[in-house]
């Protein structure tokens, strides 16, 4: 009886202990399992890209800047040929004044006359011929520095301009269009060549002078003869003609238009320039280019 009493013990421990294995196994198995959640991966960071014009004031767009329109020079209306203006009001003062006048450029020289006049801050007048085509941009070049243009012959052939009184017009017209081609417009200033008093123009049509001077002043222009001279017209060293501005001026003129040569074979006058300058200054003498103001020296009728 005891033995079997055992045995039912010892099964039912036994039983037991299965039983409990059985429900830890369960337990086990079934409990849910802590799974680590994913890490989610990062929403990429928006790029933000900031207009410059949120972190600054505003700025306005400055407009494009107008090109710059080129003042036309006060001259040109002053200076421009006027057939209906024939008047001229002569400074009659008697404040001391030299006007260089330069003729027969432009030439090879006339570089050199510009650069001289710059240095003493001189303006002066040209009288212009065209026997030189390769330095026809000078006439332009003396206009831009400040000097005053003329027109002098186009090309200074004594036996062609004063062939006729049509001839003379014709020649006067033609370095009218150089000059007006180089400076915009046509000036009042002439110079005759070989002056208003020249004799050599009988040689070709006798009275020419006489009909052209009267009439050129007629139509508007002005001829300029001289005053005096440093004597270039010849050939001469540079010191006879600083000599030779000095006698020639001697008589002490307040107003003194002087003549000057700018050709090819005057490098003595450029040479004799800078002392005639300061001879002038010396005497007391401004300097200042012609103008309509300027008293116009007319020498005697010679044909």
């Amino acid at each position: 009886m005891s033995s079997r009493k055992n045995q039912l013990v010892h099964f039912l421990v036994s039983l037991c202990v299965c039983l409990l294995a059985g429900l830890l196994a369960v337990a086990i198995f079934c409990r849910p399992h802590k799974t680590e959640k994913p890490k989610e991966k990062p929403a990429p960071q928006e790029v933000v890209v900031l207009d410059k014009m949120q972190d600054e004031a505003p700025v306005e767009e400055s407009a494009e800047p107008e090109p710059e329109t080129e003042q036309p020079d006060p001259r040109d209306a002053e200076f421009a040929l006027d057939p209906a203006r024939t008047e001229w009001n002569y400074d009659e003062s008697d404040t001391k004044v030299v006007y260089l006048t330069f003729d027969d450029g432009p030439s090879e020289n006339t570089q050199a006359v510009l650069d001289i006049l710059d240095e003493y801050g001189i303006k002066a007048a040209f009288f212009v011929t065209a026997i030189n085509p390769d330095y026809l941009d000078m006439i332009g070049e003396c206009y831009r520095r400040g000097h005053t243009i003329g027109m002098h012959t186009y090309s200074h052939d004594y036996a062609q301009v004063y062939a006729s009184y049509d001839a003379y017009w014709e020649d006067l017209n033609a370095i009218a269009e150089v000059v007006k081609d180089q400076i915009g417009y046509v000036p009042c200033f002439i110079r005759f060549p070989g002056g208003s008093s020249n004799t050599v123009s009988a040689n070709y049509c006798t009275g020419i002078m006489s009909t052209l001077a009267p009439d050129v002043l007629g139509r508007g222009y002005q001829y300029y003869d001289w005053d005096a001279s440093c004597g270039d017209g010849a050939k001469h060293t540079a010191d006879e003609l600083v000599e030779a501005t000095k006698a020639d001026t001697s008589y002490g003129y307040t107003k003194i238009v002087f003549l000057m040569h700018d050709s090819a074979n005057k490098e003595t006058t450029v040479e004799a320039l800078p002392r005639i300058i300061e001879y002038f200054q010396s005497e007391g003498y401004t300097f200042a280019p012609l103008d309509r103001s300027t008293p116009a020296p007319h020498h005697g009728i010679g044909n």
